[in-house]
């Protein structure tokens, strides 16, 4: 018995083995499924009819399956004929004994076709809407590969399909903005952790100029949606019509961008779910990658220019690495390069992140501004090229709401400037600080060194203070201020000394003052030029409207020494007193015995005056004053003179008009040489004899005058006179008289 089973095996390995080993290489051709073929087919879609020469099964021993392998098979797709490759179909083992087709799977293959067919072969299988969008997006190209087709128990088209092809030469046209050229990728069917997908690898393509070689797109399916992840390498040039359009899909703002153009490599990773409906959700992005060279032209920033004069808004960047992460919450850039200021490149390195919740920008970063001119006018701090110099910043801003210094750090040589929590509003006003450690050098000596601290109240000492840019801001309106309406606090300074910009520094400067509500309305400042020689200032509040300004100095010349006509002034004393209100202040000036060379407006007047003499007198040790006074009241940025009267040995001048602060200047007035005025006054009766005795004087009395254009090209006209105005001698007279009293006592 035991022989004849073993008889029997060997008998049926024999015929098994090679038929089985026959079945699966050559298979048998026969046509007992011809009809139910393509009978199925219509059933599955009734625009697809298949067509074939002859079948042939053969036997997957691996699967115990049925291969049905038809031979020369098309589909004819509403009369749009696509010629297979290969169009296997698997069945069970007993659909060969029985007429019961029940269809596993199908595996569809082609060689290249153009990649329109795809859509032909996809509308067996996949949602209409879906394939009209395929449809738009493939515009040309070759396609070829092969699709697996599963099938569920009752016959319908199974979830699990899936297509492992090559597409080359096509173009890609994924919205009206954005076209792929040139497209070769390799399609892979991916499937792991109960989801399926694909891996597309990009072996040649283009979008814009940029290259995309070695670029992949990875899509898994599941349930009702398709998460994407891709890696996309563009390697090119770039302009701004290009950043414009990319832009938008990242909703990236480019409206302080003038133009874009440069050369890159870059690396950039987009996420996202994609809905039934093409709905994209869940968007996240990252670029990494090198910056060969970038020109990026923006709106000139008068805060920039303000600190780096020669800085352009043209921005050059080279061999910088980039690095820009977004997600749901915030944007993150990254940028480490050079960057190009007028001829050189200076290092840098910048991170930037915007919060989209709160619309605020955190920048912190560090520059090397080696190869840049600085310049920081309320210091009266400059920094020439060459000079091995940094800045490192982290602020945070909501633009038109608010600007926060966490932390600014300028180093160069020997200067420190340090600022630390520096609250300011959208208009750049202090709402609050915390401190600030000032140390400057110009010309190699130190004009700033101090510290400035606040708590309960601001306290600001140190060893010296450069007032220079301070004393010129007085004869300057603005429509900025130093506080925001927001800052109140009471303020206690104490300097060694105080730098002016001439020989008559100050020192034991001292300063109590309240601000509120932004401005000073209490202020007590001292100082001493020398052991007899003082200055006081003091600023007081009279009702809620009005403030007064005191300034007693015992040496003129700090403060006129920022009047741009005057080259020289030496002596003097001053007094001065303003009514400061909203609207309009009133001020009257006063300086005494002072001396005056270099003037040109004067110069000019004097000479076309033709008192050569005194001109000459000017150009060389100077026209001595003995009394100047000035009434006057500004609007805005407008000083009108209400009456000047300048009185001298040599000449003696009144004038009156206006004066449109850094536009025209705009003065008329009569001008006497002294001698001609005493002869006038002389004739006077009783008044002539007390001041002047009996004297005479003959020719033109003297000359009114026009003076008018901008500052620095002022057109000076004359017209010689022989009586003068009633004005003129009454003011002349009070003078002389109060000189007279003066030198009686």
């Amino acid at each position: 018995m035991s022989k004849f089973f073993l008889r029997f095996f060997l008998i049926v390995l024999i015929v098994v083995v090679p038929a089985t080993i026959f079945l699966s290489y050559f298979g048998i051709e026969t046509d007992k499924f011809d009809g139910l073929i393509k009978s199925k087919a219509n059933e599955v879609n009734r625009y697809v009819k298949l067509g074939f020469q002859k079948t042939k099964i053969h036997i997957n021993p691996t699967e115990f399956n049925l291969v049905v392998k038809l031979q020369n098979p098309k589909i004819l797709v509403k009369k749009n004929e696509i010629i297979l490759s290969k169009l296997d179909l698997f069945l069970p083992l007993k659909s060969f004994f029985s007429s019961n087709f029940l269809l596993k799977k199908a595996e569809v293959a082609f060689v290249k076709n153009d990649i329109k067919d795809l859509t032909k072969i996809t509308s067996i299988f996949l949602p209409n809407i879906v394939n009209k969008k395929l449809n738009k997006v493939f515009h040309k190209g070759y396609l070829e590969g092969e699709f697996i087709i599963p099938f569920e128990s009752d016959g319908s088209i199974g979830k699990d399909y899936g297509f492992f092809g090559k597409v080359s030469d096509a173009s890609i046209n994924l919205t009206k903005e954005f076209s792929i050229k040139q497209l070769t990728t390799e399609i892979n069917h991916v499937k792991d952790a109960g989801a399926d997908g694909f891996k597309i690898t990009v072996k040649k393509g283009s979008i814009y100029n940029l290259e995309l070689a070695g670029s992949t797109i990875n899509l898994k399916r599941k349930k009702n949606e398709t998460k994407v992840k891709s890696l996309l390498k563009t390697k090119g040039k770039l302009n701004f019509s290009q950043i414009k359009k990319i832009s938008t899909l990242f909703a990236l703002n480019t409206s302080n961008l003038k133009d874009v153009n440069g050369t890159v490599d870059l690396k950039t990773n987009i996420n996202f779910d994609l809905g039934k409906q093409f709905k994209i959700g869940n968007l996240s992005y990252s670029i990494e990658g090198d910056i060969a060279y970038l020109e990026i032209h923006t709106e000139e920033r008068r805060i920039i220019k303000k600190y780096l004069p020669e800085f352009d808004p043209k921005i050059i960047l080279k061999d910088t690495n980039i690095k820009l992460i977004n997600s749901k919450s915030n944007n993150t850039t990254e940028l480490n390069g050079f960057i190009k200021v007028k001829d050189y490149f200076n290092n840098f390195k910048i991170k930037e992140i915007y919060n989209y919740n709160e619309k605020s920008f955190d920048i912190n970063g560090i520059i090397d501004l080696t190869n840049s001119k600085v310049k920081v006018s309320r210091l009266n701090y400059n920094k020439d090229y060459g000079k091995k110099s940094e800045i490192n910043f982290d602020v945070n801003f909501v633009l038109d709401k608010y600007f926060n210094i966490n932390n600014l750090n300028f180093l160069a040589d020997k200067t420190r400037i340090h600022l630390s929590n520096i609250k300011l509003n959208k208009n750049f006003e202090v709402k609050d600080f915390k401190k600030l450690e000032i140390k400057t050098f110009e010309n190699e000596i130190k004009n700033n060194d101090f510290l400035v601290k606040k708590s309960e109240k601001v306290t600001i000492s140190g060893e010296v203070f450069d007032v220079q840019p301070l004393l010129k801001s007085l004869y300057k309106k603005s429509d900025k201020k130093t506080f925001s309406k927001n800052f109140n606090s009471e303020i206690k300074i104490n300097f060694n000394k105080v730098l002016t910009g001439t020989n008559d520094d100050v020192f034991n400067f001292a300063m109590i003052a309240a601000i509120n509500k932004g401005s000073y309305d209490k202020l007590s400042l001292k100082g001493n030029f020398s052991e007899n020689e003082i200055i006081e200032m003091t600023i007081y509040q009279v009702d809620n409207d009005k403030k007064i300004l005191q300034v007693i100095s015992d040496r003129a010349r700090p403060f006129v020494k920022n009047f741009d006509f005057i080259k020289g002034f030496e002596g003097g004393k001053l007094e001065y007193e303003s009514d400061i209100s909203k609207e309009v202040s009133n001020s009257n000036l006063i300086i005494r015995d002072f001396k005056v060379s270099k003037v040109p407006a004067l110069a000019k007047l004097l000479t076309l005056a033709s008192l050569q003499g005194i001109a000459d007198t000017l150009s060389g040790e100077g026209i001595r004053f003995e009394s100047f006074e000035m009434k006057s009241n500004s609007k805005g940025n407008v000083l009108n003179i209400d009456e000047a009267l300048a009185m001298g040995p040599a000449i003696s001048i009144l004038l009156d008009g206006y004066v449109d602060k850094g536009k025209v200047v705009s003065l008329r007035g009569t001008l006497v040489p002294a001698t001609k005025l005493n002869a006038i006054i002389a004739k006077i009766p009783l008044i002539g004899n007390i001041l002047v005795g009996k004297k005479t004087g003959e020719g033109v009395v003297g000359v009114s005058f026009k003076m008018k254009g901008p500052p620095k090209d002022i057109k000076t006209t004359v017209n010689p006179i022989k009586t003068l105005t009633p004005r003129f001698i009454v003011r002349a007279i009070e003078k002389m008289k109060k000189k007279k009293k003066e030198e009686v006592k």
